[in-house]
């Protein structure tokens, strides 16, 4: 039986749609041939459509080798679908692209469906990203040996000094190279914790809030973590994130201050709260930089370093008032970290 007018219209408006997509479209044979290639996917590969028709894809992909394709392509099963980053290469180019290719029987015949998309231009961002990281490291490289170097010298000549002269003004240059010391390892941690996460688990909140908060000098005040449910991180960076917040907690109030870490509404992240003097609306959206601190003594790193190891999981940072009317830091984890 041949089609009907209204089948031929079907199928007009199905290759319609799928040239309108705007995303590279292919459909493979059992044997891994094309069949049909839209005019977006032979875009992205820099060809003509008529110059895949009917050519294997292993021809394409570098990658597949024809000897071990019949099996890899047969490993599909029916309905399946699979994410890949290949490189496809036609007539001397390589285009680095996303692909997602789903097996489906039509008429007793199985095709493999596919779509790809350009990733050059975040292969390029990634490519971006790792000299950033690389320069970070050539930084903290510099900070921990052209900096530290000269200070242990001062450090030296100041204790032979305290033990012949006893002046006030010894405790003032102490008090300075200390200071200086503060700032090289803030500066340090702010130089690495801007890299890209590479190594995550389930972390469970309750558990690595109450390391953070043994790690710090709590005086008299209190704290809360009895939570459950577990965080995507890295566990360390996650517990100096912590750990710098309840240090701004405490810092920034003259009396005990109570701290409490807990899940968010719809497992969407955590969050830290106390019960101090809070931060003033107009003053959120300038406590993340690094030159702005409300504490003369203060090195303005502490809330940087902060919102760089959240960004470095992908997660997002609200700050608002807490029920008691202190500060409350919310980090919505629902993204996935970025990896590298």
């Amino acid at each position: 039986m041949g089609n009907t007018p209204r089948d031929e219209l079907e199928m007009e408006l199905l290759a319609e749609m799928v040239e309108a997509v705007g995303v590279g479209v292919a459909i493979y044979d059992d044997s891994g041939r094309y069949q049909y290639v839209n005019e977006a996917y032979a875009d992205i590969l820099g060809t003509d459509r008529s110059s895949l028709t009917g050519i294997g894809i292993w021809k394409v992909v570098p990658s597949f080798r024809q000897e071990r394709f019949e099996d890899y392509w047969s490993s599909f099963e029916d309905g399946e679908t699979r994410l890949a980053e290949t490189e496809h290469l036609i007539d001397g180019n390589s285009t680095p692209v996303s692909t997602l290719t789903t097996r489906r029987r039509i008429g007793g015949k199985a095709y493999n469906f596919g779509t790809i998309r350009d990733r050059t231009e975040r292969k390029r961002r990634e490519q971006e990203l790792s000299e950033k990281n690389e320069r970070l490291e050539a930084f903290a490289g510099i900070v921990s040996h052209d900096l530290r170097n000269p200070l242990s010298v001062a450090t030296g000549y100041l204790e032979l000094l305290q033990s012949d002269v006893d002046r006030d003004e010894i405790e003032l240059i102490e008090s300075a190279l200390d200071r200086m010391d503060t700032l090289i390892e803030d500066l340090l941690t702010l130089a690495r914790e801007g890299r890209s996460v590479r190594n995550t688990e389930h972390v469970s909140i309750s558990a690595v809030a109450n390391d953070a908060w043994k790690q710090i000098e709590a005086r008299d005040s209190s704290f809360e973590a009895d939570c459950e449910g577990t965080v995507v991180a890295d566990r360390g960076r996650i517990q100096q994130l912590l750990e710098n917040l309840f240090r701004n907690s405490i810092e920034h109030t003259d009396a005990s201050v109570s701290v409490r870490v807990d899940r968010l509404d719809a497992d969407e992240g955590f969050f830290i709260s106390d019960n101090g003097p809070g931060i003033p609306e107009s003053e959120r959206e300038r406590i993340f930089d690094p030159t702005y601190s409300t504490d003369e003594n203060g090195t303005g790193f502490g809330l940087a370093i902060v919102t760089e190891i959240a960004s470095a999981h992908g997660w997002s940072i609200t700050v608002t008032e807490s029920i008691e009317g202190g500060a409350r830091f919310e980090f919505r984890t629902s993204e996935s970290p970025q990896q590298q």
